[in-house]
């Protein structure tokens, strides 16, 4: 059974640990200190100001989608449930009662961007992130007003 809640204060350390665990999967072209020096403040910070829903699947957290008003800050989905639809069911959820999302995604990141485009983000800027300096895009999603 898949369920999509909001998150709580019980689940934030599950989703710090499935956060740094990720990143550091999803991004090797970044040194591994820089994720880790920056799960605290994900905890303390990042996470406690953004409106975070989690995706459940036989009651258990599988996947975390976190928006800051219209930005994507985070999309996380546990690796044990890659290619089962999760993080398209959490974008879908969360594009429900927006008209546009703008995200940040390293260039290199290749399986995300594919992703987000197969999910109507189209890359509106080339930039370099400056707290790694590593080439990202700027990407959007506009609902269609047709």
């Amino acid at each position: 059974m898949r369920s999509i809640r909001p998150s709580g204060p019980q689940d934030l350390d599950f989703l710090v640990e499935l956060w740094l665990q990720e990143s550091l999967t999803a991004h090797p072209f970044i040194d591994a200190e820089y994720w880790r020096t920056n799960a605290e403040e994900m905890k303390t910070k990042y996470l406690p100001m953004a409106d975070t829903v989690v995706i459940e699947e036989g009651g258990h957290v599988a996947g975390f989608v976190s928006m800051v008003d219209d930005y994507l800050a985070a999309l996380f989905i546990d690796s044990r449930h890659h290619k089962k639809g999760l993080g398209k069911q959490l974008l879908d959820h969360v594009k429900q009662d927006r008209t546009a999302i703008r995200l940040q995604v390293y260039r290199e990141n290749e399986r995300a961007v594919r992703f987000y485009e197969k999910q109507g983000f189209r890359i509106e800027e080339e930039m370099i992130d400056e707290a790694t300096s590593t080439e990202e895009y700027r990407m959007v999603w506009m609902r269609n007003h047709e």
